[in-house]
This record gives structure tokens, C-alpha cells and sequence, in this order.
């Protein structure tokens, strides 16, 4: 990771619900708990108490319809840092003191305009900082709806699908706690190597219910996988579109798809794994992304809040992704 430079990570951020009926909210209707959050200094511990996540810092762009989250994680088990000037004979550890960890801070940009034709989905940028991935974005920011729907016992509520009224003659409600889902937009890269390797396999993955096998209380099922048959002689053209429908037809049994393939001009093969509804990858590798570059003031390893030269770098690429 260089001083001058940051690369951000494009996501479909879909807010869920797990509750068959249950009433979804919208980004805007987010905004305030993240902001709360900030505000009280909620903190989420990880990994057996030996890191903490929070929000640093937010920023609100009501106008351009956007916020952006400095999500910071403290993890005292990160080895401690060193500085080092070896022409000078320089070397410096700078040990971490009782109860500190090593500072991470990831900047997080998420669109408040709902993407066109898709429910619930919003375009989300994701800051590249080694030691937070994006699952721990994701994990964070459920959480924080998580600790809301705890904390006010009225919070994610809706009237309830079935209707009826209460004893006190007022209308029914019922509550669920939504939850944050992350799928990476594939790059052009991906694609471009999709549609012109040479495929080796691909497969659809079904996530079974959790029932013991042949009586082994140990082995339980987790999924089904069903290979499919490449016949190499008939590939469409575009084999990433039409894959991509295939997936989408199939989403409603199975909802991953891998994609086995070599890099075109290599011997290198690659593995993906694929959001079947969607067409978005579910992990980082491949993942679109964009670049800011040549950043002044340099840039420190962490920050305390959102740095507003790299704020105003990053708006205007992080608006060309949106679909609003």
C-alpha cells in the first residue's frame, strides 16, 4: 500500500431480510444509525476479543445522494510496526502499548440512490486496506443493525403482513433485523479473460440443509455441486453473457456458480466463484475497481478520520459507477 496512492473496490450493496414478508429499508433510512453508531462509539469486538471495528468517521452528501464510513479495526495481535532508514543504520519498533492494537482505516463509499431495476441495491466502493476485507465491511455494518434492532425495541418495524389488531385495537407490526450483503462487480478484466480462455469447468452449487450422512452424527450435508458438460466446439461469443443467463435461470435452485478457466496467453487457471441471481463475483479476486493516484499530502498507514483530499479524489469516479 503506497502513501500516493489508493485503489477502491466496486460492490452491489444489497440490503436483506430473512423474515418471508418483512418490510426492507432503505439506504437514507440507514444513514442515522451509522451515524449513531459514530457518535456513541459503538464498538463491534472480533476474533475472540483481539480486534474492535467502529466507525471513525461519516461523511453525509445529501445533494449528490452518497455517504462515505472511515471504518476503523484495532487488532492488538498485528505484529508491531517498524521504521527503518538502513543507509543511516535507522531501524525502530514502535511496540504497542497495554490494550492498543495496530490501526486499520478503510474509506467506504455508499451510495444513498437505490441502483436502477434493482431492489434494494446500492452502489458501494470499498477503499483496498490490507487487513480489513470486505467481508469484515459487510460484517460490521450488520452488526450496527444488529446492535439498533436490539438497543430500540421499535426500531425495523412494520405492519404486520397478516394484518389484525392489537389487544389495546391498534394495528399489528412485527419487526426484523435486516442484514448487509456485498457481491464484487466483475472487472473487464475477468470478462475479457472469461471470453477468450479456454474454460475447463463449471459448475452449480446448491446449499443443502444441515442433515447428518449415512447415520454420522460428524458429517453433516452443506451443499450440492452439479458439474456441467462443456461441449468447447459451439462457446457463444460473449460466453460471460450467456453464462450469466444460464446462471440467472438456475438461481432459484442454485445460488453460486463456479467458473474454472485458463488466462488466455498463460498456463495460469483460475477459479471463480459467482452470485447466481446477480452475475456478481463473492469474493475479491477480479473484483472492478478504480484508481486515485499521485494523492497529496501523502497519506498516513491509518487515520483517526475521513481524509478529505482523498474524500474529494474519489467522489467523482465512485458517481461515474452508480446507475441512478
Amino acid at each position: 500500500m503506497r502513501n500516493d496512492r489508493r485503489q477502491f473496490y466496486i460492490y452491489d450493496l444489497e440490503i436483506g431480510a430473512r423474515k418471508e414478508g418483512a418490510s426492507i429499508p432503505t439506504m437514507d433510512d440507514l444513514v442515522p444509525i451509522f451515524q449513531r453508531m459514530k457518535d456513541t462509539g459503538r464498538m463491534y469486538p472480533i476474533r475472540a476479543d483481539t480486534a474492535t471495528m467502529l466507525v471513525g468517521d461519516i461523511y453525509v452528501d445529501t445533494a449528490q445522494q452518497f455517504i462515505m464510513l472511515l471504518l476503523r479495526l484495532s487488532d492488538k495481535v498485528a505484529p508491531n510496526s517498524v521504521t527503518s532508514d538502513p543507509a543511516a543504520g535507522i531501524f525502530n519498533v514502535h511496540t504497542k502499548g497495554p490494550n492498543q492494537g495496530a490501526d486499520f482505516a478503510c474509506h467506504v463509499l455508499v451510495s444513498t440512490a437505490q441502483e436502477q431495476g434493482t431492489p434494494n441495491v446500492y452502489t458501494c466502493a470499498i477503499e483496498r486496506v490490507a487487513g480489513i476485507a470486505s467481508s469484515l465491511v459487510q460484517r460490521l455494518l450488520s452488526k450496527l443493525l444488529n446492535f439498533e434492532y436490539n438497543d430500540d425495541a421499535k426500531s425495523f418495524s412494520y405492519p404486520h403482513p397478516a394484518g389484525g389488531l392489537t389487544r389495546q385495537g391498534l394495528p399489528r407490526t412485527d419487526r426484523c433485523c435486516p442484514h448487509i450483503e456485498l457481491r464484487g462487480r466483475p472487472s473487464d478484466t475477468l470478462i475479457n479473460d472469461i471470453n477468450n480462455g479456454q474454460i475447463t469447468g463449471i459448475s452449480l452449487v446448491k446449499t443443502e440443509a444441515v442433515t447428518p450422512v449415512a447415520g454420522a452424527a460428524y458429517l453433516t450435508k452443506k451443499e450440492t455441486e452439479l458439474r456441467l458438460q462443456i461441449n468447447q466446439g459451439s462457446l457463444p461469443a460473449n460466453l460471460w453473457q450467456s453464462l450469466c443467463q444460464v446462471f440467472k435461470k438456475n438461481s432459484g435452485d442454485y445460488g453460486t456458480a463456479k467458473v474454472s478457466y485458463r488466462v488466455p496467453g498463460q498456463d495460469r487457471s483460475v477459479t471463480v466463484a459467482i452470485d447466481a441471481s446477480s452475475g456478481n463475483l463473492l469474493e475479491e479476486m477480479y473484483v472492478q475497481s478504480f484508481y486515485i493516484t499521485n494523492i497529496f499530502p501523502l497519506l498516513d498507514h491509518s487515520a483517526i478520520q475521513i481524509v478529505v483530499h482523498l474524500r474529494d479524489l474519489a467522489i467523482p469516479k465512485f458517481l461515474d459507477q452508480r446507475t441512478v
